[in-house]
């Protein structure tokens, strides 16, 4: 045999061989490609699972003729150089009106009823207050009326600033979410001070969500303030939150799941214990999600909540025995900029 009929048999030899492995395993079908296993994500397949994909129009109303009160708004800028240079665009405020805490629809109703909106902004570098001396949250805790705050690690000083701020008649809006980091000493310290609980984990629902599993749908409780107008509200990433004082105004609706136990959950998304109202998400103020269902009530009676309150700061000095801290920046209602509903 010579080396070309060689050549010629070990080819068809080795390609006989390829085709009978590939029929072995399966790899080959008629078409030349293999059959992809079936998908079990339902919410990947089941395409009524994604509905309502049309908003609707925000519409944040509040009813609360109070005085003219001071919220002050901690959006959780770290005081290590992350603060931005205009205080302003921390709340999604300025040229573009985009940042990591937008709450503009919060902000516009308590502004257009009359009332002052203030951002505290850490300083970077600033060293820890003398034991007679307040924190610089304090400082401007000592002017505010109600408090707004997306943190969960402060230090222990600021703990103790809003506790006693709490103590003293003032409203403490909380609003936490399933991304925050609960195994911080700061988170704990936090809830303890403010008497209510956070549990790790999401809350999601394969059967009736928005848009997605993870935007759950939440329903009140019974009947309250806080969700006077509200039949579904939606959260974008909710954890459950509670405490053995509190009114569970909002529970998730029928078919609700915990993420870390897999485990079908009716543990509250939004509380109410006293001054503090805590929610487990931090998102469903933002523009875009005050256009879902009535997102936009449940923001106008949060803004009532926190103007509706029994403090009077101007007779709550800090204690210092210096000079005080300047108080926290405000916002200048002609510097904020109307809402334009979103593209798409």
């Amino acid at each position: 045999m010579n080396r070309a009929m060689t050549l010629a048999v070990a080819f068809v030899a080795t390609f006989a061989l390829i085709l009978g492995g590939a029929a072995g395993i399966g790899y080959l079908t008629a078409d030349g490609a293999e059959t992809p296993p079936e998908l079990e994500n339902d919410h990947y397949l089941d395409e009524d699972l994604v509905h309502d994909g049309t908003p609707g129009e925000a519409d944040v109303e509040m009813s609360s003729t109070a005085p003219p009160q001071t919220i002050l708004i901690d959006p959780g800028a770290a005081a290590d150089g992350g603060v931005a240079a205009d205080p302003l665009a921390l709340l999604g405020l300025g040229a573009d009106g985009a940042a990591d805490r937008d709450v503009r629809p919060l902000v516009n109703a308590l502004i257009e009823n009359g009332h002052e909106v203030r951002i505290h902004t850490p300083e970077p570098g600033a060293q820890p207050p003398g034991d007679d001396e307040p924190t610089a949250l304090g400082a401007d805790l000592a002017e505010a009326d109600a408090f707004v705050t997306f943190r969960t690690e402060y230090a222990d000083a600021e703990v103790e600033d809003i506790e006693t701020f709490a103590e003293n008649d003032g409203h403490v809006l909380l609003a936490s979410d399933g991304d925050a980091e609960f195994d911080q000493p700061g988170a704990a310290a936090l809830d303890a001070a403010l008497g209510v609980t956070t549990e790790p984990g999401y809350v999601y629902n394969m059967e009736d969500h928005d848009l997605n599993y993870q935007r759950v749908y939440a329903e009140p409780d019974a009947e309250s303030p806080v969700t006077d107008g509200v039949d579904r509200v939606v959260f974008q990433s909710a954890t459950p939150v509670g405490t053995n004082f509190a009114n569970a105004e909002l529970r998730p609706s029928d078919g609700s799941q915990l993420s870390t136990t897999r485990a079908s959950t009716e543990k509250p998304l939004l509380i109410h214990t006293g001054s503090v109202v805590m929610a487990g998400d931090s998102d469903f103020m933002s523009p875009e999600n005050a256009q879902r269902v009535d997102n936009d009530v449940l923001i106008g009676n949060l803004a009532d909540f926190l103007v509706e309150n029994d403090r009077n700061a101007a007779q709550q000095p800090p204690e210092s025995s210096g000079d005080e801290a300047p108080p926290g920046e405000p916002v200048p209602p002609e510097e904020f900029p109307e809402e334009e509903p979103p593209q798409g």
